[in-house]
């Protein structure tokens, strides 16, 4: 690949500074076949090694999240992207205040805009990160700044390039696969049983809500999940260890659950099932899982799941992410 047409396609890895691609070509560090992490690897390392003031307008290229440019339409696409799959478009007026105040005085603190890879995170998660990392030290921030480019830079390649082995494999979901992580709530005539008179067929106790500490009780809800594009990114999973989660569609639409199994109190390589659009699931208290991962398109889901005091989330961040390829849906 010619030195312009690398350029070309990657410049826009590292916000508005195609400069890091070009070096990283005239390095000679660009092999083919190129992979995700070959190539993050080789732009990195031109990152890393750029001087302080050339680091920093990196920092500074990064647009405010839910800032003036995201309002403009004048976000690049990839953020535009980015900040839309965590919510940051539909921010309500509050939170919308809080997000401008909050990039109002880091700016002033730090110098360069928040930054934060929102890939898997949600405008709660943004916020709380928000509030913790405004209280470090200038050089705290630096480091932690530019680490958050460099992971953005991942993803975006991901997203781009093949990911070198870790491509996930799509698996029918089937009770006996999804043993390990919990149940599938769908009309097993096995569980079936008439009531009503007759009228009615009763598919009993497919699940058990687990509901444990203080105050806590089991909610019902509705979850609304925004379409995700692909080829997806998987790079963080999370879990509940006071309560189980479960998740059945409304509108009858095919979804996707992702899973890990435990090793060591992080999760292990993801597992990828495709979902009926009648087939539901209910995550054990203390399983690894994605996020709501709709196809196609807005998709609204019954959830039920663990309300009461106590932090009932547990985020963990994979080094480098799994991908999951759009040929992978049609499994």
């Amino acid at each position: 690949m010619t030195r312009e047409d690398f350029v070309s396609r990657f410049g826009c890895v590292f916000e508005h500074s195609p400069f890091i691609a070009g070096r990283a070509h005239d390095a000679g560090a660009i092999i083919a076949p190129l992979t995700a992490r070959g190539v993050h690897a080789a732009m990195a390392a031109q990152f890393r090694a750029a001087s302080f003031e050339e680091q920093l307008g990196v920092l500074r290229a990064h647009p405010d999240l839910a800032g003036r440019l995201a309002i403009a339409g004048e976000l690049t696409e990839d953020s535009r992207k980015e900040q839309a799959g965590a919510g940051l478009d539909r921010l309500t007026a509050a939170e919308h205040a809080r997000f401008t105040g909050l990039n109002t005085a880091y700016v002033e603190k730090f110098g360069f805009p928040f930054i934060i890879a929102v890939k898997g995170l949600t405008k709660d998660d943004i916020l709380k990160a928000f509030e913790a990392r405004i209280g470090n030290s200038r050089e705290q921030e630096f480091e932690t700044a530019k680490a958050q480019v460099e992971r953005i830079a991942l993803l975006r390649l991901s997203a781009l390039l093949p990911a070198d082995g870790h491509a996930l494999a799509v698996r029918p979901l089937t009770k006996e696969a999804f043993a390990p992580f919990g149940s599938v709530i769908e009309a097993d005539p096995g569980t079936m049983r008439l009531i009503n008179g007759g009228n009615t067929e009763r598919y009993h106790a497919l699940a058990e809500a687990e509901a444990t500490g203080e105050d806590a009780r089991v909610v019902i809800n509705i979850f609304r999940g925004s379409p995700r594009t692909f080829p997806y990114a998987v790079a963080m999973m999370e879990r509940h260890p006071f309560g189980s989660q479960s998740f059945s569609p409304i509108d009858h639409r095919p979804w996707l659950v992702v899973v890990a199994e435990d090793e060591g109190g992080r999760p292990g390589a993801p597992q990828v099932f495709l979902a009926g659009g009648r087939q539901g699931v209910n995550y054990r208290r203390n399983v690894w899982h994605h996020p709501l991962m709709t196809v196609g398109e807005t998709s609204d889901f019954l959830v039920v799941d663990r309300s009461g005091a106590g932090n009932n989330l547990e985020e963990f961040f994979y080094d480098e992410p799994f991908i999951i390829e759009a040929a992978e849906l049609s499994a």
